[in-house]
């Protein structure tokens, strides 16, 4: 009896594995589904660009100058910098392209707040009909803006997630993957849109949201997109992945950069799956079963690896299990500190990030300020 549910649980284990990095992607990337028509816009609406930015000294100029060149009317947009106490020269390079354009307006916090904080602020204070949310090294194309807005003419439509690519160095695996990684992100997010009215998260570097739709962010809150995400999925409002809806992001090449930001996303992740636990519960509706199979369960993949390995203890198949799920993860990640990371180094170590993130969340979050990435990494 022991060793059938010592099978049970490794099975249901593998399983779960399975489906959120195998079953779920294949079938929406076969079955991608029919993009929406959209009618046109009458009078376009007024917009307001908001994002958070501490030390970003080296950016913060191409960014306000890629928004700015957008071709979406001047008159029509304003831009909301919102400096968590920069300690460089950020606050004044901003200031001093809002003599140029008038439209861009900082807001500087008395305190080191973090980013959750920061957009509440702007949004509230913002005058636009259409809220844009961004971050600092996200560049905008000629017609970004327009992208975002044209989803709007329809009235459902709460909300347009952009699609996010990146330029720069492909030099290594970490990039490489990374950017594999993204584009496939990008076409379930597609597929999700095209079925279901919406896609499971949107990228916080570019989104667009209806400032009535807004919903005020928890303090202390990491991946406030997904917050966004999931109070307007259960308000039943429809979320449209644009593809055209461009922003470009400066590749990051170190694996240790990109482990750091999956350990923030990662306590993100499990604060937003407390908040809205209860929709995995509801496998009669689509939003119930795309959220366990295309998130949660990636998000414990690291778990249900453990969970395998401590169930394959209990059969004759432990030689195997211990090696696909605790040996070779291992041999990955001691590898990166002397190799340059391989594809699978990266899966590894990106899930050693889920499971430091989940342990870091079970011990209380105090704080959601912090260190921006490093921009323009030439390191493995």
């Amino acid at each position: 009896m022991a060793e059938l549910i010592a099978y049970l649980i490794l099975g249901i284990s593998v399983l779960g594995i399975l489906a959120t990095y195998l079953i779920y992607p294949l079938y929406q990337l076969w079955f991608p589904g029919k993009e929406s028509a959209y009618p046109s816009y009458g009078l376009l609406p007024k917009i307001s660009v908001i994002f958070a930015a501490y030390n970003e000294e080296s950016i913060i100029r191409e960014k306000l100058e890629s928004i700015l060149s957008c071709d979406y009317p001047n008159e029509l947009l304003e831009v909301l910098v919102g400096s968590d106490q920069s300690s460089d020269t950020t606050d004044a390079i901003v200031q001093e392209l809002a003599k140029k354009w008038p439209n861009i307006i900082l807001h500087r916090t008395s305190e080191r707040s973090g980013k959750s904080a920061i957009m509440n602020i702007l949004a509230e204070r913002s005058t636009g009909e259409i809220l844009v949310a961004t971050d600092a090294n996200i560049m905008f194309q000629k017609d970004t803006l327009n992208q975002l807005v044209r989803p709007f003419a329809e009235p459902k439509v709460g909300a347009v997630a952009g699609a996010l690519m990146y330029e720069g160095l492909m030099s290594n695996s970490t990039s490489k993957t990374e950017g594999s990684y993204l584009s496939i992100e990008n076409k379930i997010r597609k597929a999700e849109s095209n079925k279901y009215g919406f896609c499971l998260g949107m990228e916080g570097g570019l989104y667009a949201i209806r400032k009535k739709s807004w919903s005020p962010i928890p303090p202390n809150t990491f991946m406030e997109d997904f917050f966004q995400t999931m109070n307007l999925i259960l308000d039943e409002q429809h979320i449209v992945f644009n593809e055209k809806a461009i922003g470009l992001e400066d590749v990051s090449t170190s694996i240790q950069e990109e482990y750091k930001r999956k350990i923030r996303i990662s306590i993100g992740n499990f604060q937003n799956l407390k908040r809205f636990r209860s929709v995995v519960f509801r496998p009669w509706k689509i939003i119930g079963w795309s959220f366990l199979l295309h998130k949660v369960l990636r998000w414990i993949t690291p778990v249900l690896a453990l969970i395998a390995c401590a169930a394959s203890v209990f059969t004759p198949t432990w030689p195997l299990i211990l090696t696909l799920f605790l040996f070779i993860p291992i041999s990955q990640i001691l590898w990166v500190k002397v190799f340059p990371p391989n594809a699978l180094a990266y899966f590894c170590v990106m899930n050693l990030g889920l499971l430091v993130g989940l342990l870091k969340y079970s011990q209380g979050v105090r704080s959601s300020v912090w260190q921006p990435t490093k921009r323009k990494q030439y390191e493995s």
